[in-house]
């Protein structure tokens, strides 16, 4: 018999929030899922996206959930076909979802929005500023990504 390290107390809360209701309902109505096997700290997951012309009905996201519940995770932008960053041109657009997706901050490897731990380390004022938008460990995956559906089923969201 091979024994296996035990899991780390991050991902058994996170795995436990991706088997619960609210993350399962996401994935029954096809609004998000897991791509793949569970890398942790890192999952992949694909959020679909409103119809538009020459856009992907999808888009991948790669979680970095070191320290969750209590550290907010970190979404990159990701490219399964290269396995790497999803680069600008392949990006989401429009005023808001433009803005959270773009490219030209931290080298588009986080989401610029009050739930991404890299944009919150940097705009620490934010929790206080975006409450109703800010990560808190009372928060679940389900909230960031039923976030991340909206605007990309928003008509802010214009294509790539």
């Amino acid at each position: 018999m091979v024994a296996t390290a035990p899991m780390a107390p991050d991902e058994r809360v996170f795995r436990a929030h991706a088997k619960g209701a609210r993350f399962q309902d996401g994935v029954e109505h096809g609004r998000w899922w897991i791509v793949g096997d569970i890398e942790w700290p890192h999952v992949l997951i694909a959020v679909s996206a409103a119809r538009r012309e020459k856009a992907p009905g999808e888009f991948i996201l790669r979680v970095d959930a070191a320290g969750y519940p209590q550290c907010a995770p970190t979404f990159t932008p990701w490219d399964l076909s290269i396995g790497g960053l999803l680069q600008s041109e392949y990006r989401p657009k429009g005023d808001l979802v433009g803005h959270v997706f773009r490219s030209d901050w931290e080298s588009g490897a986080a989401l610029y929005a009050p739930f991404d731990r890299v944009a919150l380390s940097a705009h620490p004022d934010w929790r206080q500023r975006y409450p109703h938008r800010a990560w808190h460990s009372k928060r679940d995956l389900a909230w960031i990504l039923n976030c991340l559906h909206e605007l990309l089923n928003d008509a802010d969201y214009t294509g790539i």
